[in-house]
């Protein structure tokens, strides 16, 4: 029986935090929460996640300083990283820090396909 897909959702914004953490468990995700980047890079380091979805602009540690942490690191190198942003436009310079950029608000359906072209490989190697 295959492993459930690990998504880590880093946002600050409860409300959406928590509805994004409902709908992806009934779409047969396993899914942890975190407020901050800060606080996700813990949860990082203490088991395995399959994708991050996060938002840009959080306290502590934004979504930028997260993905950048974990580019530089060996373990999450690889991890696919989507980022949430109502930001009109992105910085290019970031944007490549991510595998997709989500202008909020998005649809479900859209947060799903974009999952799974960010997933596709990992799949396969469970």
């Amino acid at each position: 029986m295959p492993t459930k897909l690990s998504i880590l959702i880093v946002d600050d914004e409860f409300g959406l935090a928590d509805m994004l953490r409902e709908m992806l468990r009934e779409s047969g995700y396993e899914v942890t929460l975190a407020i901050n980047g800060k606080l996700a890079l813990e949860i990082l380091r203490e088991g395995r996640v399959d994708l991050v979805l996060t938002d840009m602009m959080m306290p502590v540690m934004d979504g930028a300083e997260l993905a950048t942490a974990m580019r530089n690191d060996d373990t999450h190198r690889a991890t696919p990283i989507i980022m949430m942003t109502s930001l009109p436009t992105a910085r290019s310079q970031t944007d490549r820090l991510f595998d997709a950029v989500l202008r909020k608000p998005f649809t479900p359906d859209l947060l799903l396909e974009t999952m799974a072209g960010c997933l596709a490989g990992r799949m396969e190697s469970q």
